[in-house]
């Protein structure tokens, strides 16, 4: 699939309004040309975002978020680039071509939404008039209702029943084999899915992509589902979601593992259940739940595999800054099953009790261990305080310390030491100028100061030209350090003295990364004051950048000269050291 061309990007954004878009997922309020809300992608308690109808951008003065309509729905629905468009797209009825022409396999995919559906009103036209399969249903527990609602269907114990029934509907062997629905071996063309309860798969739009098929008995394989077609990737779905979804307030998401597990609770009237068609949970999954929430239950079968995808999928959920409990089902049983012999009410209450992720983790830290045992303790006390040093919150790691101490008779000065030494020996991923923070589930960075600078110049060039002289004649292009200002800044050096205008647009649509839109938007976005009031602003902007960029050429010389000392390369040395030395009186001057 190609790019969009750059007519149906600008179509699309000047079809979707920007304080419109915003609207729909904050109250907005107008205050003289721009609204004002409460920034949505942090704790705000004022309303710090500030989105203008005339720039068509946001920008937050608190968390520092900027972009455009696209960027915010990349931001706010955890979608990329491309999806973002999609979505903007079809919101405004705009029909998407690629690099000038049709998606090549977008009627093939419409073929196959339609040979599933028939398929689907096929299997489950067959569950009716089939009381082996309806009684099965029944001894499970599950009633008319819910399988009319989610579309349950039986596939007949023959070996090409619905292969003739397609044909008959005017479908190819070719097409069924592209939906998934048949098999080609040795021993001929037969059904994929024979004598199965099947379980339509749908995506979040309402439409049929796969089928999850069920054995009346205990033949292998217990499940059976559709291979990953043009229209159905394992990883990406999920089972229910698109009933889900039809919440108007929706608060949270339950993952279970199993088809039945995720009916049987809708039966009982929990709405907010999806199940991750016996596959582990994957990043695709974490970021199609946190479209829709920041918080997960965890709901997986107690035995040993359901166990271990468990602390899997936490990991996975955990790492999408998504809040995350886990709910206990009592050993050997699955949530179908727990329902069934307890009743809806004692399910709710697993769930009022679900563990917070650390208290799980240690839960699961204990099982097998006998603590009175003492290299049992000392496995227990050293894998618990594995998990506490992962904690960034110093009452958690006093809270879970003093608690472990509690319970094993360790000294909590020694846990508290142990918990510290290990906590250092965890490498940070981010440096001081760029803390990554983790606020209502949405990761945003900290400005850093020369980033913020570079910004800062290039707006207020594209503001006031009549700088052009003082920036240029003190910086170069090449030592601003973000890749996308260095780009706008070689773009306004050779456009301002022959008197051409910055094309916004042009570079807001050049990027497709959250990033890259972000610093872009930034420069556009920034109101500047009078040019009294930017002078000490620019003068200051530039000694950042003139440092920022000294430095770097300073710690980039010191490597090569540590390089020619270890090659015994003396001349060369002596002279980046000559270098060094120039360099090092320029940054102190600054």
């Amino acid at each position: 699939m190609g790019r969009i061309p750059e007519d149906i990007i600008n179509k699309i954004i000047e079809y979707n309004d920007i304080v419109d878009v915003i609207s729909e997922y904050v109250q907005l309020k107008k205050v003289g040309r721009n609204y004002v809300g409460v920034c949505p992608f942090h704790n705000d308690k004022g309303p710090s975002l500030s989105v203008s109808p005339d720039k068509q951008l946001f920008h937050c003065f608190g968390c520092g978020a900027a972009g455009n309509t696209i960027g915010f729905i990349m931001k706010i629905r955890n979608y990329d680039y491309k999806d973002a468009l999609l979505y903007l797209a079809e919101r405004a009825g705009i029909d998407v071509s690629f690099d000038g022409s049709k998606d090549k396999n977008k009627d093939l995919k419409e073929k196959l939404y339609k040979i599933n559906l028939e398929a689907a009103r096929y299997f489950y036209n067959n569950l009716k008039s089939s009381k082996i399969a309806l009684n099965y249903l029944y001894s499970r527990g599950i009633d008319n209702k819910i399988i009319n609602r989610f579309g349950l269907g039986y596939s007949l114990n023959e070996w090409d029943a619905l292969i003739k029934h397609l044909k008959n509907m005017g479908y190819s062997e070719e097409e069924m084999s592209l939906a998934g629905l048949l098999v080609k071996s040795e021993k001929g063309i037969y059904d994929r899915f024979r004598n199965r309860i099947m379980f339509p798969i749908f995506d979040v739009k309402g439409r049929v992509i796969a089928f999850g098929g069920r054995v009346l008995d205990d033949s292998k394989p217990k499940y059976l589902n559709t291979s990953e077609t043009l229209v159905f990737e394992k990883g990406k779905n999920l089972y229910g979601l698109n009933y889900v979804i039809k919440n108007k307030n929706l608060e949270n998401i339950i993952v279970v593992e199993g088809y039945m597990d995720c009916i049987k609770l809708h039966q009982f009237g929990l709405n907010n259940v999806v199940a991750s068609l016996g596959t582990a949970l994957t990043t695709d999954h974490s970021k199609l739940l946190k479209r829709y929430t920041n918080n997960i239950y965890i709901c997986y079968d107690s035995d040993a595999a359901g166990q271990a995808a468990t602390l899997r999928g936490i990991e996975i959920l955990e790492s999408a800054g998504l809040n995350v409990k886990v709910i206990i089902v009592p050993s050997g049983k699955d949530p179908d099953e727990f329902v069934k012999n307890n009743g809806i009410d004692e399910f709710k209450k697993l769930i009022k009790d679900a563990l917070f992720i650390t208290d799980y983790r240690i839960l699961k830290a204990k099982e097998g261990k006998n603590i009175k045992n003492q290299f049992d303790k000392v496995k227990y006390v050293n894998e618990v305080v594995d998990v506490i040093s992962k904690l960034k919150d110093e009452v958690l790691v006093q809270h879970y310390s003093e608690k472990l101490s509690e319970e094993t008779g360790i000294s909590l000065n020694v846990i508290i030491d142990k918990v510290n030494k290990n906590r250092t020996n965890i490498t940070s991923k981010n440096n001081n100028s760029n803390i990554r923070n983790n606020i209502k589930g949405n990761i945003y960075n900290l400005i850093p100061a020369n980033k913020k600078a570079e910004a800062y110049i290039l707006s207020i060039l594209l503001n006031y030209p009549s700088f052009y002289e003082k920036v240029f004649t003190t910086i170069k292009p090449e030592e601003f350090l973000t890749e996308v200002y260095r780009e706008l800044a070689l773009e306004v050096l050779t456009k301002i003295p022959k008197g051409e205008e910055i094309d916004k647009n042009y570079f807001l649509n050049k990027y497709q990364e959250q990033e890259k839109i972000e610093d872009i938007a930034r420069v556009f976005s920034y109101s500047i004051g009078t040019e009294d009031d930017i002078a000490k602003l620019l003068n200051d902007s530039i000694k950042t950048v003139k440092r920022f960029s000294l430095e770097q050429k300073i710690n980039n010389l010191k490597s090569q000269i540590k390089k020619c000392e270890l090659e015994n390369d003396i001349h060369k040395s002596v002279q980046l050291m000559q270098h060094l030395i120039e360099l090092q009186k320029e940054l102190d001057q600054i």
